[in-house]
């Protein structure tokens, strides 16, 4: 196996957000306030712009068009640096912690030096996400990074797996995909033809039974190293 693909956050970084406190809400809402003298109340346009874009099944739509939304809003003038500047903002003053798991970096680095290629598949919005990346400083290990904001549909969708498999010209044989939530990962990975490893993190659903997902992939753990250990086995390592 010479292809892995990973989700990014609760397999290989752990992160923590918080939308719903008041000092958030505060600091976020004086921030749009003061580039856009119109807003008035700034989780209300929020919400709204959010509800109106949002879709069934597995439909992903890009957050950063709210933020352009929003600065815009009563005919305010705007540009897309401005608006890129604020989302970036408000997700700084959500997130508490952002960090990789311990083993990560060293798992990538031996991957790469087996001759893996290697790629990150992940239910993500772009606006947030590539400068977390940025700080992560984990880019340069990836062959291919790509996004359900980006690509407008989110895993489990068939069509984002197969997405990557196509982009990047992967035979779905050869293709490893690890992530730490059944229904989202294994589940979609498998339905796509791709060989499941399953990574119980503090990130993963409450809900994922590990004797059911073990039923479904082809290797499940709660451990870093032994899921280092058995993606290192698969690269001949």
């Amino acid at each position: 196996m010479q292809n892995f693909v990973f989700d990014l956050y609760g397999t290989l970084a752990d992160i923590s957000t918080d939308e719903s406190s008041e000092k958030f809400k505060t600091k976020v809402g004086r921030y749009f306030a003061h580039l856009n003298p119109n807003v008035n109340d700034f989780f209300a346009l929020y919400y709204d712009y959010c509800a109106r874009r949002s879709g069934g099944g597995y439909c992903e739509f890009e957050l950063f068009g709210v933020f352009l939304d929003i600065l815009a809003y009563g005919g305010n003038c705007t540009d897309e640096k401005t608006a890129r500047r604020a989302a970036r903002y408000f997700r700084k003053k959500s997130r508490s912690r952002l960090k990789l798991y311990g083993g990560v970096r060293a798992l990538l680095k031996n991957l790469k030096r087996c001759g893996a290629k290697l790629y990150i598949l992940s239910n993500a919005q772009a606006c947030f996400t590539w400068d977390e990346i940025k700080k992560l400083k984990i880019a340069k290990y990836f062959d291919g990074i790509e996004l359900s904001s980006d690509f407008g549909e989110k895993k489990p969708s068939p069509a984002f797996f197969k997405h990557i498999a196509d982009k990047y010209s992967l035979d779905t044989n050869s293709v490893v995909y690890t992530g730490n939530d059944f229904a989202a990962d294994i589940a979609g990975a498998k339905a796509a033809g791709f060989k499941a490893v399953y990574i119980k993190s503090n990130l993963s659903p409450e809900t994922d039974d590990m004797r059911e997902v073990k039923a479904v992939a082809d290797f499940a753990t709660d451990n870093f190293k032994s899921l280092a250990a058995y993606l290192l086995g698969l690269c001949g390592n």
